[in-house]
């Protein structure tokens, strides 16, 4: 399903609104690919619902954000990787933010025993975490997923 994003600067308004509609939708996508054992699938699709939101939430608190980041719309409208952690931190989400981006991490690295490549040892870590950041999400957009119940009860 694509969702066409109008431009913040346009119509904050509804583009606030289809970011939330896009993360609800990468959100289940995650869990559905972390049911079917694709965890760092499934790892991509939690830190992109993340990023949606995040963007989201951006756009509500725009004037919060114009203070401190040049380029406030354009940070808005891409939500660019390099910015998740301030933007996270400045909106009181840093713990998300930090689990969102070290579940990025493990999409492209997998897991490392050693800690190297990426914070999760094993799977089951990875898995954990997405599963808390899923619960986090849906009580952020105010949401239920019924597939989390089915994946994340025993997490």
């Amino acid at each position: 399903m694509d969702i066409v994003l109008e431009k913040p600067w346009k119509n904050l308004k509804e583009y606030v609104k289809a970011r939330l509609d896009e993360a609800v939708v990468e959100l289940r996508l995650a869990l559905v690919l972390l049911a079917e054992g694709y965890t760092r699938n499934a790892a991509g699709k939690a830190y992109q619902a993340f990023k949606s939101y995040l963007a989201a939430v951006a756009g509500e608190k725009r004037d919060k954000l114009a203070a401190s980041f040049k380029d406030v719309d354009r940070i808005i409208a891409y939500m660019p990787t390099r910015a998740v952690a301030k933007i996270s931190s400045t909106l009181g989400l840093e713990k998300e933010g930090r689990i969102a981006l070290a579940l990025h991490q493990y999409q492209y690295n997998g897991p490392d025993p050693e800690g190297v490549m990426s914070l999760y040892p094993d799977r089951e870590s990875a898995k954990n975490d997405i599963c808390w950041l899923a619960k986090r999400l849906m009580e952020l957009i105010g949401t239920e997923i019924d597939t989390y119940i089915k994946v994340c009860n025993s997490t």
